[in-house]
């Protein structure tokens, strides 16, 4: 049997090719099967009936984020060596438990997986290099893939560790109690918070247009920051955003901007 260090780095290294062979029919499934082997063998034997038993077991649908995938294949393991103990002791043991295990994790890891990688990192690393990008500096992408792939390392290979800790009951009393659901909306909400504070930071837009009444200079400018500061660029982005989020094209969207910035500018709206 493989210690858990060693077999917690394996699942680390091996979860790296997840999305290597996907399919519509399948997703995630046929790679999930291709990265069990090793385990499967050792601890049915190489070769073996129930080996291949297992293989078929782990070929069916499954899609995650696979940035969560070590602590699910982690508890999968986990549960075929209970179920490789509970064979020698002469007991049962419901095999379709395990392909219920994967089934109810895949999509609560693939929402709290979303939020962290596509709702936080992405977004905290973006807002970490973009100033320095925009200077020419080089430390921009460096930056961009440091402040992403480390917490992306340390998430995939101590989820790995984790999952063989703590086993398949701690998951379920972490979705009965909504834990799980808090930890996946509180990332939602950070990943949010840096899209508003990127907003403010990096969208630029004010108008120019003055009018003189009687004497009196009015300032369109003025006039909306004494409403809000940054009122213009948060309406824009509001703008794209519900436009994006109907699905439509987003070249479509940046030709108008890029026709409007040029209409407004000759009019002298903006400048």
């Amino acid at each position: 049997m493989i210690n858990s260090k060693k077999l917690a780095g394996s699942v680390f290294w091996r979860s790296m090719w997840l999305m290597f062979c996907t399919s519509y029919t399948k997703q995630q499934g046929t790679t999930f099967g291709w990265t069990m082997i090793p385990y499967l063998e050792d601890i049915y034997g190489k070769g073996t009936d129930e080996f291949y038993h297992a293989m078929e077991r782990h070929q069916d649908f499954f899609n995650t984020t696979p940035g969560m995938s070590p602590f699910i294949f982690s508890l999968v393991i986990s549960m075929e060596q209970e179920r490789k103990a509970a064979m020698d002791a002469g007991k049962e043991f419901d095999d379709s438990s395990i392909e219920a295990l994967k089934v109810a994790l895949m999509g609560p890891f693939a929402g709290i997986g979303d939020s962290i990688y596509s709702g936080a990192l992405r977004i905290i690393a973006t807002g970490i290099a973009l100033g320095f990008s925009q200077m020419g500096s080089w430390l921009g992408p460096i930056l961009f893939a440091l402040t992403y792939n480390i917490p992306n390392i340390l998430i995939r290979y101590f989820g790995a560790v984790m999952g063989l800790k703590l086993g398949s009951t701690y998951i379920a009393n972490a979705l009965a109690s909504g834990a799980l659901k808090a930890f996946t909306k509180g990332f939602a909400v950070l990943g949010l918070l840096m899209t508003g504070a990127m907003t403010a930071q990096y969208v630029s837009f004010k108008t120019t247009f003055t009018a003189d009444f009687g004497g009196t200079v009015f300032d369109l400018q003025g006039v909306l920051n004494q409403i809000m500061p940054g009122l213009l660029p948060l309406g824009i982005t509001m703008a794209a955003f519900f436009y994006l989020r109907k699905k439509n094209n987003p070249v479509r969207l940046l030709l108008v901007m890029f026709a409007a910035s040029v209409i407004l500018t000759v009019l002298g709206i903006c400048g």
